[in-house]
């Protein structure tokens, strides 16, 4: 069976006690042929999606995975175009800037993103995250005590690996990505970053600990 016959048949059986208008709408989520069309019916050849930078977020490498495995396999070529907040990405969007957004479901503030009256959600996706973990300069000797005085800056969405792995909370200093973190903890403006393991070779720093993959949803946004 081909592979969108089965999808479309998982998600009729799981979906068998829907109205049909209902099942349709779930339907469309598994696919996005019937937005990558331009207004003549034409298949899109090339596509603009805006996701979270600076380079090295676990976004540009979850929206990098969609652009590869599914796009370019239909032949549709794509610029990752990178933004300080998924805020911005949405204003590029509906500014007609941007062909697609692609937001984490761990993002606080995603619920604005469904609600806003020219914003369709399209497509949702499974893409875990790089490796996280405690990354240093490779001439700072860490030890988890120093949890207890020395901040940890962040992005605020995975701060709990912290209470989960290694049973500890700490002083958090937030900032808008994880790549960000790296980058301040390189440049010495702080000592340790809760980051991702391509934010941390991209900085040229060292995990102190490692935590793990976080497995992740994702949704596509279109303008509508």
């Amino acid at each position: 069976m081909q592979k969108g016959v089965l999808q479309r048949s998982l998600v009729k059986m799981i979906c068998e006690n829907m109205s049909t208008k209902k099942l349709k709408m779930v339907m469309k989520l598994m696919t996005l042929t019937d937005f990558m069309k331009t207004h003549d019916g034409q298949q899109t050849s090339f596509a603009r999606i805006g996701t979270l930078g600076p380079s090295g977020t676990s976004s540009e490498y979850a929206a990098s995975l969609f652009s590869f495995h599914y796009l370019a396999n239909q032949g549709i070529r794509s610029e990752l175009l990178l933004y300080d907040t998924f805020e911005q990405c949405m204003e590029k969007l509906e500014a007609g800037l941007l062909d697609y957004v692609i937001v984490p479901h761990a993002y606080g503030g995603i619920n604005d993103f469904y609600m806003r009256k020219n914003i369709s959600l399209i497509q949702l996706f499974r893409c875990d995250t790089p490796l996280y973990g405690l990354a240093v300069r490779q001439d700072f000797e860490f030890h988890p005590s120093m949890l207890a005085s020395e901040p940890v800056v962040s992005h605020p969405a995975p701060i709990n690996l912290l209470k989960y792995f290694l049973g500890t909370s700490a002083h958090i200093e937030t900032v808008t990505s994880t790549s960000v973190a790296a980058r301040l903890v390189a440049e010495g403006v702080y000592n340790i970053a809760l980051t991702n393991q391509i934010a941390m070779q991209q900085h040229g720093l060292n995990f102190a600990c490692e935590f793990k993959a976080i497995p992740m949803s994702w949704s596509v946004f279109k303008s509508i």
